[in-house]
Parts: structure tokens; C-alpha cells; sequence
């Protein structure tokens, strides 16, 4: 019975020693696991990191090009030019309106085609105003309100008649 239980005994202690083998391996096996979690972690930030600045990086680029092409120019063709003559405004606005007016370009812009186009009286009815983007609607206005109304050609038009009328009177 001694050697049964010196027999268990050694058994006993056998499987305590592999249990403790086997929990220290365990624990080796935890402690490599955590180690390459905790490496891939930080692998993970720095990719994230990097990720981070090219993605700021194409963001910039991309609103600096954005910007860039906000500035368009009006393809190269011969913009009328409006003298004051009311009985021309029509033509002139028609042409000006589909190459300039109704582009998507900023209002500084399309102030400055404005201005390049208008010569004599008409210049000088705008004189007054500043080249600033508030002041394209304003003088764009003011023109179409001056050499617009259909009433100050009808008047033109009709004593111009007249006048040829009394020349040949004459």
C-alpha cells in the first residue's frame, strides 16, 4: 500500500509538474500572442497614420485643383462692343448674354468683359462705379434699364421717319 501510494504520489507530482509546464507554456503562448497583437497595433497606427496624410495630402490637392478650375475663361471670339446707340442694344446684349452672362464664371469677371465692351456714352454712364463683383448686377441693370426699353427705340426709331419724311418734302 506504501509503494501504491508513493506509486500515486509520484503520478501526482508528475502531473502537477506538466500541468505547470504546461500553464507556463500557456502563459509563454498568451504572452507571444499579446507581443503580436501589440505589434500589429502599432504596425496598424502607422498605416493609419500614413493613410491619414495622403488622404490630407489629396484633399489639398484636389481643392487647390478645384480652385484652379473654378477660373474659366471665355473661349477666344470677338465680344460685341456698345457704343450707347439704344437701336444696337439688343444685338449687343444677345451676344454679350450668351458669351459672357450666362457662363458659370465669378461676377469680377464677367464685370471686367463688361467693360472692355462698352465704349462712348454707355462707358461713360458707368463711369461711376468701382470694378468690384457686387457692382456687375448693378451696372448690368442700370445699362439694360437706360438701353433696354423698347419705348426709347420705338421714339428713335419713329423720328428718324419723320425726319427722312421732311427731307424729302424738302
Amino acid at each position: 500500500m506504501v509503494h501504491i501510494y508513493s506509486t500515486n504520489r509520484h503520478n501526482e507530482k508528475k502531473r502537477r509538474g506538466r500541468k505547470i509546464q504546461n500553464s507556463n507554456k500557456s502563459d509563454q503562448g498568451i504572452f507571444q500572442l499579446l507581443h503580436e497583437g501589440k505589434e500589429a497595433v502599432i504596425t496598424l497606427t502607422m498605416h493609419k497614420d500614413e493613410a491619414d496624410q495622403n488622404l490630407t495630402r489629396l484633399s489639398k490637392e484636389l481643392t487647390s485643383k478645384q480652385a484652379k478650375e473654378e477660373i474659366k475663361f471665355i473661349p477666344h471670339l470677338s465680344l460685341p462692343t456698345f457704343d450707347g446707340d439704344p437701336r444696337q442694344w439688343r444685338q449687343f446684349w444677345s451676344s454679350f448674354n450668351a458669351a459672357v452672362h450666362t457662363q458659370a464664371i465669378p461676377e469680377i469677371q464677367k464685370l471686367n468683359y463688361l467693360y472692355s465692351c462698352l465704349k462712348g456714352k454707355a462707358l461713360q454712364a458707368i463711369s461711376g462705379y468701382d470694378i468690384a463683383p457686387e457692382n456687375y448686377e448693378v451696372i448690368r441693370k442700370l445699362l439694360n434699364g437706360k438701353y433696354g426699353d423698347h419705348s426709347i427705340v420705338t421714339t428713335l426709331v419713329y423720328n428718324e421717319l419723320q425726319s427722312i419724311e421732311r427731307n424729302e418734302r424738302e
